[in-house]
Parts: structure tokens; C-alpha cells; sequence
């Protein structure tokens, strides 16, 4: 059965790359925008169901590994800074 890592961050591909397993690595194309009132973990349950759904559309009989993480400060979700200065700088 084909290993399917249903994410595009390199951290987890280096994370699944230290088992020694044959995978494919996919990005998901879905929209990560978060739901208004959703709370951190609620958000990221649902975006690694999705993103694991979406690569089972294109990789049926396999074995989908989907994850997401979000950064929160309170009831405050914090997206994606993109570099090092915009993480401080938030």
C-alpha cells in the first residue's frame, strides 16, 4: 500500500524521511482559511481531514497521512509569519 503524506511543509517530510519508509509527498489544494469562531484545535482537526481527504481524491488505496498545525495565544490564532522577523514582529 502507497504511503501518501497529504502536506507540503518540509518539517514533516523530514519528520516521515526518518523512518526509512517509501512515501509520496502531495500538496493539498484547499482553502486553510479559518471558519469564523473556530477555535485553534478545531481548526486544525478539520484542515488535516481535509487535506487528507483531498489526497485521497487523487491517491484512492492508500494509506493518507494528513496533519496541520495552528499557532494561538489565547483565544488569538496567529497565521503563518512566513519569515523570522514577521514571527517577532507579531
Amino acid at each position: 500500500m502507497q504511503l501518501v503524506l497529504a502536506s507540503s511543509s518540509a518539517y514533516r517530510k523530514k519528520q516521515l524521511e526518518t523512518l526509512g519508509l517509501p512515501f509520496t509527498c502531495v500538496k493539498p489544494d484547499i482553502d486553510e482559511s479559518r471558519i469564523n469562531n473556530e477555535n485553534a484545535h478545531d481548526m486544525a482537526v478539520r484542515l488535516a481531514e481535509e487535506k487528507a481527504r483531498a489526497a485521497a481524491e487523487k491517491f484512492p488505496n492508500s494509506l493518507i497521512i494528513g496533519s496541520d498545525q495552528t499557532v494561538a495565544f489565547g483565544e488569538l490564532i496567529l497565521g503563518k509569519p512566513g519569515s523570522f522577523d514577521a514571527a517577532v514582529d507579531t
